[in-house]
């Protein structure tokens, strides 16, 4: 095969989305960080299943019309960073595949060098050892090759793609220091692998490469301790070390907490009977409460999860003589509502795990009647699709640096007080830049990051994206944000978020924890109701 119409051109896209479909669980497992949302191969399928879907509905009948319509459906359908850059790699190839009537092998490798022009463009600060890395070396070596066949011409770009592929891993620290290759980088490679299977006639699904998803299980959980035991002492000195000898001794998150001749003990055990006699000794008991933390978790987990939220709810748009709009990314139910309250208009459900497409802000912002947009992207792996969103739309819209959904809360309630937009803007930019975020998650995999050797199992805290401390507990993981590198001589607040998975008791226990540890300010907690990270917070 020397020459391809757009039948053929659209069966090499099909061949490569069906490849990327049977690999996308391997390649999102190279996440960096290990933890679970690894979602580079889920990101580049949906892109791309968008694009030709794009391409099922327009049925072309010519190059330019099935370019054309592949890189408008990659546009309003790329989720996250990857997914995007994956949109601008296609839009190139359709930039330089408009005039031609058939292509060939030297026609592709312009189509990769556009396309490798175009990506770099579109990423502020391009970061070598990256998906832009390999699709640059595999145009630049695509332009010196001379193969007229298709197939031995795919068979070299491969080649060196692969090659591209693992040397990512000694570019950049954090692929070395995971042991891993760039997942997007991995996700174009097989691309070319699909389009490849597609010209050798093999049309059989591919098989899908696995990896351990066990992390991602949710479901019924057996509690190593069983009873949340919470015992009101008439005693305000206490003997802590010796109670908390005896009461780990079967027991686990053990808090003291001591004011105005009481002291209120929580454990959780398996004997909680045992623990209230003991406490007796030390004086009276004002007041005691056991729960069965199993027969909730079980309760918990035959109902099964939530209701879905709807990607995109909007309030408030259809007022007349509205100025401006506030739109963000919300993780949960519960940020869902702080929004709401907030005065945002546009609420797109989306976070880690879950990057919603750039039609997510497309078509709300379109049906809008304001004048005027805010934009929270709320995670760094969506702050690409809002801007291409931005750029898509003949409306002002501000895309604001928001990296985390508790920047945007600081944000807004500054907005409630501003008048121009460029002093809004301003005002939220300096709430943003002032609100580090921090989060409890377990580790999903073994890795080493920022020096730190994590082991599956671990608990994590990441302040401001960094991971900065482990733990045997979320308590445990959390007591180290006080030494977390931040200008604490300037904060005065501290929020916390619960997640969709921790128990309400287990929570009040963990906020229990933050007021002892820091006094000096004022602790705010709320639901939050976010996926994968038990705890979210910020500090202000």
């Amino acid at each position: 095969m020397k020459e391809i119409t757009h039948t053929e051109l659209e069966a090499f896209f099909k061949g490569a989305l069906a490849q990327l479909e049977s690999r996308k669980t391997f390649i999102n497992s190279l996440n960096v960080f290990p933890v679970p949302d690894g979602d580079t191969g889920t990101n580049m399928s949906l892109t791309l299943r968008t694009a030709l879907d794009e391409v099922q509905r327009a049925q072309p009948r010519s190059i330019k019309e099935f370019v054309s319509t592949l890189s408008a459906g990659s546009l309003i359908g790329a989720r996250g960073n990857s997914g995007v850059i994956l949109s601008q790699i296609i839009r190139g190839m359709a930039v330089a595949a408009d005039a031609k009537s058939r292509l060939t092998t030297r026609d592709f490798s312009l189509m990769l060098l556009k396309a490798t022009e175009i990506a770099y463009k579109a990423v502020v600060t391009p970061v070598e050892g990256t998906i832009l890395t390999v699709v640059r070396r595999i145009a630049e070596h695509g332009s010196h090759v001379d193969i007229d066949e298709f197939e031995p011409y795919l068979e070299e770009l491969i080649a060196l793609g692969r090659t591209a592929v693992q040397e990512t891993t000694g570019q950049l620290q954090v692929l070395a220091e995971a042991h891993v290759v760039d997942a997007g980088a991995e996700g174009l490679v097989t691309l070319l692998e699909g389009m490849l299977r597609c010209v050798r006639g093999d049309t059989a699904a591919p098989a899908e490469t696995s990896a351990d998803s066990s992390e991602y299980a949710t479901g019924q959980q057996t509690l190593t301790y069983r009873y949340d035991t919470v015992v009101l002492v008439s005693a305000e000195h206490l003997p802590e070390t010796d109670i908390a000898a005896k009461l780990t001794e079967h027991g686990d998150s053990l808090v003291l907490a001591s004011a105005e001749g009481l002291t209120k003990v929580h454990v959780h055990t398996n004997e909680p009977y045992d623990a209230l006699r003991y406490l007796m000794s030390f004086g009276p008991i004002r007041e005691a409460r056991i729960e069965d933390m199993q027969y909730q978790s079980d309760q918990y987990a035959s109902a099964g999860r939530p209701a879905e939220r709807p990607l995109v709810s909007t309030d408030g748009c259809g007022q007349e003589g509205l100025h401006r709009a506030c739109v963000v990314v919300s993780p949960g139910p519960g940020f869902d509502e702080i929004f709401r309250r907030l005065g945002a208009q546009i609420i797109i459900s989306g976070g880690d795990t879950m990057n919603p497409p750039t039609e997510a802000f497309l078509d709300p912002i379109r049906s809008c009647n304001a004048e005027v947009f805010f934009v929270f992207p709320n995670n760094k792996n969506i702050l690409l699709a809002a801007r291409q969103a931005a750029s898509m739309v003949d409306k002002p819209v501000r895309v604001l640096d928001a990296r985390h959904p508790v920047q945007a809360i600081a944000a807004l309630v500054q907005l409630a007080s501003c008048e121009t937009d460029e002093d809004c803007e301003r005002m939220a930019s300096e709430a943003i830049e002032a609100t580090d975020f921090f989060a409890i998650t377990k580790a999903t995999k073994d890795a080493t990051v920022a020096g730190l050797s994590v082991r599956k199992g671990d608990w994590m805290l990441l302040v401001d994206d960094k991971l900065v401390a482990l733990g045997s507990s979320p308590e445990d993981a959390l007591g180290h944000l006080r030494d977390a590198p931040l200008e604490w001589d300037d904060k005065s607040l501290l929020s916390v978020y619960r997640g969709a998975d921790v128990a309400e008791q287990d929570f009040t226990v963990l906020v229990q924890h933050l007021e002892l540890s820091f006094g000096d300010l004022e602790i705010q907690s709320y639901y939050g109701g976010q996926a994968f990270y038990d705890i979210a917070g910020s500090v202000e």
